[in-house]
């Protein structure tokens, strides 16, 4: 059975002053006052009575403080300042038994104290600096264990311990950086973790110093809010913040959950932001260049050819879709397709960004850039959209209707197998993805494959 430390405390307080009234009690019958005994005769035990008293006392003068100190759970950060009182006590009591135990002067001795004080607190000044230093973080308290904090310096991780001496932080790296107190308290921190955990960051990037900048604005909020890490609300934002002849500077600001997710989602962003400027035309800046080499923007061949889903089909199959592909744009907000309509037609995309979802709820693969495609399952199923296509940002596709692409695989038999293969691979992963959301899953592959031969079949016969 486990005692509350509350009652083990009250408990340990009570029996200590129990012994500290039985002690006065002997005391009085021998030597009368602690503070001014009167011993009779030469004997030991006396003198070591009255020492006891005052041990007595200075224990229970040691406990009552870390109660209070403590109250009912009692932190790091009051330890130093509990470790501290008792160290004056402790103190306060050997030079009481020295003085009224035994009598003897203490006047020299605490002159002798004195100068070995002096001594000892410049020999100890850089430790001494700390430990006062923990003492005014511990009752500011910036932080305490488990906080994420980032110090001037560039030191930026999870409070581990604050002792009398440092605090002790562990780093992404799995690293203990142990910093001392005093340079902490003369430091910049912030703590990542108060009042949220939630943190904003930020990218830069310098682009080519020719190109509009509300081209360059436009492409990389479709590039930001095309990742999935970084959080809805507030919502990211872009800023253009100079222009200089060999580059113009963009700034893009985002916030995440918490610091730990600040890696993987820079990673995406930059990933997105490569992606959508290359599939838009711009280039990004050089150091001490103002001419820039253009961007070859991605043409239907292109994006095909670096397609996941259509480049599983031979060049000769992909050139024969592309001719039957049309450019189509849409403004934020617009549906691509909606969820249970007959399917009449798929789409490539070109620049910008569109989610998908599913009953209402946003999928993890919720968002579709550049080069990825959307529609084609339910197009050659021939079965209602199984997801939503909205447009996040204005954006531009290329088009493929249902008649375009039964006409051309009638003209083009061979195209058959590839496509099997292609509808099998992109239905895996869309199975995958709503089975681990937790959304009603798609038909079996098997049922689904029977369509996929099924409409190939007539396409054949």
């Amino acid at each position: 059975m486990n005692t509350h430390p509350l009652a083990k405390s009250l408990l340990l307080i009570l029996v200590e002053a129990a012994v500290l009234a039985a002690l006065t009690w002997f005391v009085h019958q021998e030597a009368g006052s602690p503070f001014g005994p009167e011993v009779q005769g030469g004997g030991l035990g006396p003198h070591l009575l009255l020492a006891a008293w005052w041990i007595a006392c200075g224990r229970l003068a040691v406990h009552i403080g870390r109660l209070a100190l403590g109250g009912k759970t009692r932190g790091q950060e009051v330890r130093i300042v509990s470790d501290l009182l008792a160290a004056v006590i402790y103190l306060t009591t050997i030079f009481a038994i020295i003085r009224f135990a035994f009598g003897l002067p203490i006047g020299g001795l605490l002159a002798t104290s004195g100068i070995i004080a002096i001594v000892l607190g410049l020999a100890l000044q850089s430790t001494l600096s700390d430990v006062f230093s923990g003492i005014a973080v511990g009752l500011e308290r910036p932080y305490k264990p488990g906080d994420v904090v980032a110090v001037e310096g560039g030191v930026e991780g999870t409070v581990v311990q604050v002792n009398w001496r440092s605090t002790q932080i562990a780093t992404g790296y799995n690293n203990i950086v142990s910093i001392p107190n005093s340079i902490i308290a003369k430091s910049r921190i912030e703590n990542r973790s108060s009042p949220t955990t939630m943190r904003g960051d930020n990218v830069v990037v310098s682009l080519d110093p020719h190109v509009d900048p509300r081209r360059c604005i436009a492409a990389l909020g479709a590039a930001v809010r095309s990742c999935r890490i970084p959080l809805p609300a507030p919502a990211p934002t872009v800023l253009c913040t100079g222009l200089q002849g060999d580059g113009a500077r963009y700034e893009v600001w985002y916030s995440v959950p918490s610091s730990k997710e600040i890696g993987a989602a820079r990673t995406e962003l930059f990933t997105q932001i490569h992606r959508h400027l290359r599939h838009s035309g711009i280039a990004f800046a050089v150091a001490g260049q103002a001419s820039i080499e253009p961007v070859k923007v991605p043409d239907i061949s292109d994006l095909l050819e670096q397609s996941d889903i259509f480049s599983v089909l031979g060049a000769e199959d992909r050139a024969a879709l592309a001719e039957r592909f049309v450019k189509v744009s849409f403004e934020a907000g617009d549906f691509l397709v909606k969820e249970g309509d007959l399917p009449t037609m798929m789409y490539l995309l070109v620049s910008g960004t569109a989610e998908m979802d599913h009953e209402g709820r946003s999928l993890s693969i919720s968002r579709l850039g550049p080069g990825e495609a959307f529609g084609l399952i339910a197009l050659v199923t021939d079965t209602p959209y199984s997801v939503s296509a909205k447009a996040l940002t204005p954006l531009s596709a290329y088009r493929l209707t249902k008649e375009d692409i039964t006409s051309t695989m009638m003209a083009r038999p061979g195209m058959m197998d590839g496509l099997e293969k292609l509808v099998r691979h992109r239905h895996e992963i869309l199975l995958r993805e709503l089975n681990s959301q937790e959304t009603a899953p798609l038909k079996s592959p098997e049922m689904f494959l029977s369509r996929v031969r099924q409409f190939l079949s007539r396409l054949g016969g």
